[in-house]
């Protein structure tokens, strides 16, 4: 004897459960970053406060920030929470030296302070820090 069972509206389910999942990495991913940006801010070394400044985190890859220019800076340009796709996150830094201090030019971060910092939060692989 054989049973046969149908379920209507299962793809809107799957849909909406596949929704949340997205919309909880995200949310997660967000928390670190807020975490590493803390930290990596806080371990930037420090002469006039010009690189500790500019640290900036968005959704968008080329977006920079030197505090120099002295305009006021959102701690974060990022808007609602996606639960469409993945979403990345960058952090960057538009001081000019800001490759010298990660390279170790400055007695107060050892070199690659910024891999390091990072990479408390996320499973990194390879060189992740790019001049742009």
């Amino acid at each position: 004897m054989a049973v046969s069972v149908k379920l209507t509206g299962i793809d809107k389910t799957f849909k909406n459960l596949d929704q949340e999942v997205i919309k909880l990495v995200n949310s997660t991913q967000r928390i670190a970053a807020f975490q590493a940006i803390a930290d990596l801010t806080f371990a930037t070394p420090v002469d006039e406060g010009r690189a500790r400044a500019s640290w900036l985190l968005s959704g968008v890859p080329d977006k920079v920030y030197d505090s120099s220019n002295g305009a006021f800076k959102p701690l974060t340009l990022l808007g609602p929470i996606p639960n469409n796709r993945i979403e990345s996150l960058y952090f960057t830094n538009g001081t000019p030296y800001i490759q010298n201090l990660n390279a170790g030019s400055s007695l107060q971060a050892p070199p690659r302070f910024i891999e390091t910092t990072v990479s408390k939060y996320f499973n990194t692989k390879g060189s992740f820090v790019k001049i742009i």
